[in-house]
């Protein structure tokens, strides 16, 4: 089993529904704050508040669908009921968050925001959380892992495609709010379908649906116990930093700092097509340098990257696409390389505790994600509406561009740089799990 290796008919049939995931996440965490603050005219702080407060919930929902999937027994396996049923709710949601009735204003519309975030963000963790475990599952091998996480990563790049050309739209309409009405009306459905194909060609090993924790306790205190789960928890945290930069700030940038607002789409564009042109190269580097080594790489492209972007001004929009595309070639360490090291660390938890808790693991990786996205989201919108006098649909003082621009390099180069330390440290090496997956196989061996 160790050096089992998935056809790629199956490697795709989990990749599919990433299409339809990726379409959401990405309008969420590259156009939400911007259409939230120019489009519906909600305020920078009161926005990032209510992504940030979200997060009180997320630390109860997070790791108790991951625990309920974990447990979960039934005919179609342990992930597989979850993704069924949250697929329509997430396309539900999504269109009612970024369509609120044309007559909610003030506190009505705060309100409205606030339980329709709270509604996505739960309705999301419910297909996330199990179909991120599901892929830990279907592979045990430590390299096959990297190329299934691959697949998923560039499909869902089709998805980000697809979310360019919306936000293009959007953005060059007349009506935007019709615009987008239409968009998550036709797209939503489309995307949900998406995420529902391939689900039933996939299977997951038999053997795991009674490996599952018994006790919410024992998941929690058996991931505290895992060394390396723990530092992978710490380099997601600071890993986000880039993606929700790009997404956060990017679009501020090209349209105050470079003075283009049409760029927009392209930034996304250009992110993207850069993201899932280096997928293979990470892949192929990670059999031959290490999984960790890669990571690191990629986190130091992308400190050139942002770092080169600073010193974007007025009209450089060629200089800033460039600076992005650096970035998008660094941003597949979390996305493809961390999720096969996460595999990697439940394989280390099995072999330690007996019991197989991957839905828990990207449970917890899930809601660092997220923790950091709206925590940076709080940061960005306290220093725009207080420390650096941004003004929306205004123009802007050179002291606020500079603040900008301070902002958008800043802040992910000094995040990438605490994510390198702590990979520089990690211990589950290649030789490692090998020893640890051959010790599993044969222990199952024995007990057949």
């Amino acid at each position: 089993m160790t050096q089992e290796r998935l056809p790629q008919s199956m490697v795709v049939a989990y990749a599919v529904p990433q299409m339809g995931l990726a379409w959401f996440q990405m309008f969420f965490t590259n156009y939400f704050l911007k259409y939230s603050v120019d489009v519906l005219l909600i305020a920078p702080l009161i926005i990032s508040a209510i992504l940030s407060l979200t997060r009180l919930w997320d630390a109860v929902s997070d790791p108790a669908v991951g625990y309920l999937s974990d447990r979960t027994t039934s005919a179609a396996g342990r992930r597989r009921p979850w993704l069924l049923g949250s697929a329509l709710p997430v396309a539900f949601v999504t269109y009612a968050m970024w369509n609120p009735p044309l007559g909610l204003e003030g506190a009505m519309l705060v309100l409205w925001m606030a339980v329709a975030v709270t509604l996505w963000e739960t309705a999301m963790t419910g297909f996330y959380v199990p179909y991120m475990a599901l892929g830990a599952e279907v592979s045990m091998g430590h390299h096959d892992r990297t190329r299934v996480a691959g697949y998923r990563h560039v499909f869902g790049g089709l998805g980000n495609l697809s979310v360019i050309g919306c936000v293009y739209l959007i953005t060059h309409s007349t009506e935007q709010r019709a615009t987008a009405q239409t968009l998550f009306l036709v797209g939503g459905a489309a995307a949900a379908a998406s995420m529902l194909l391939g689900i039933w060609r996939v299977r997951e090993h038999p053997e795991h649906r009674r490996l599952g924790a018994r006790r919410f306790m024992s998941s929690v205190l058996g991931s505290i116990r895992n060394p390396h789960l723990r530092r992978l928890i710490a380099i997601y945290f600071f890993d986000i930093a880039g993606v929700a930069a790009v997404g956060l700030l990017g679009p501020f940038v090209a349209e105050y700092v470079v003075g283009q607002p049409g760029l927009i789409p392209q930034l996304m564009l250009v992110f993207s097509f850069a993201s899932y042109l280096s997928t293979p190269f990470t892949v192929f580097l990670s059999r031959r340098i290490g999984k960790s080594r890669v990571w690191i790489s990629v986190l130091a492209l992308q400190i050139a990257g942002f770092v080169s972007a600073f010193f974007a001004g007025t009209g450089d929009a060629a200089y800033l696409l460039g600076c992005i595309f650096l970035i998008g070639l660094g941003s597949t360490g979390g996305q493809v390389v961390g999720v096969s090291l996460l595999a990697d660390a439940a394989d280390f938890d099995e072999h330690r505790t007996g019991e197989r808790r991957e839905g828990f693991y990207y449970a917890s990786i899930n809601f660092a994600r997220k923790f950091m996205f709206s925590a940076l989201t709080m940061m960005v919108g306290f220093s725009m509406q207080f420390l650096i006098g941004f003004e929306p649909n205004a123009e802007q003082t050179p002291e606020t561009l500079l603040g900008l621009k301070r902002l958008f390099s800043g802040i992910p180069a000094v995040a990438f740089l605490v994510a390198i330390a702590l990979l520089l440290r990690f211990g589950l090496t290649e030789a490692a799990h090998q020893r640890v997956r051959s010790e599993l196989d044969a222990r199952k061996a024995s007990e057949e």
